[in-house]
């Protein structure tokens, strides 16, 4: 059994034991995905530095694959023209991906488009012709609306991945979690076979 002293120097000899392999952020990076995948967002890679200095975060690339899940989730009661275009079986396209050498929220960037309601409602006179007109005139209009929200929110997304990140890496190596891997290896027991040949 080893003493309160040794335990601390076992601690602080193996504070990164739980982190030293590379897929030590896979559970946060699935259920990211997983929570993504619920408002509509396929997410197909993440990039993060941390935890320490100035240009750490976090981003991801993907796309936006269910923009009425998105919409529900986000803007239920926004953007009238964009829900009258997936109502008729358009679509509106997001896409992000990261650039630059930095991982974190501001190191991406961004495309939105839609498909138009002109070739998708019929115009059998020039009536209809002019009000969907104007509905296409709006629809533009949302789009670059939407554009600013959709930045804006996936950036909060990718700031909520950091500090997911963060608490896991910081919870791997808290004294509790490097103690459990300790017993659990049995590196204490080095510590005891020392201290007995001393």
């Amino acid at each position: 059994m080893v003493n309160l002293e040794q335990r601390e120097r076992l601690i602080e000899r193996h504070r990164c034991i739980n982190v030293e392999f590379d897929e030590w952020w896979d559970c946060v990076y699935a259920d990211f995905r997983e929570d993504m995948k619920a408002v509509g967002i396929n997410v197909t890679r993440m990039y993060f530095s941390g935890f320490c200095s100035q240009g750490d975060g976090a981003c991801f690339e993907g796309s936006l694959v269910n923009a009425q899940a998105y919409l529900d989730k986000h803007h239920k009661d926004q953007y009238p023209m964009v829900h009258k275009l997936l109502e008729h079986e358009g679509e509106v396209y997001v896409n992000c991906s990261q650039r630059g050498r930095y991982c974190h929220q501001n190191s991406t960037e961004f495309w939105v488009d839609s498909d138009t309601l002109t070739g998708m409602l019929p115009q059998p006179t020039e009536f209809h012709e002019t009000i969907v007109g104007q509905w296409h005139d709006q629809l533009s209009d949302e789009i670059a609306a939407f554009e600013k929200d959709v930045i804006e929110q996936w950036r909060t997304y990718m700031g909520d991945l950091y500090r997911k990140l963060e608490a896991e890496y910081d919870y791997l190596v808290s004294d509790e979690a490097v103690w459990e891997t300790i017993e659990a290896n049995e590196l204490d027991a080095d510590e005891e076979d020392c201290d007995e040949a001393a």
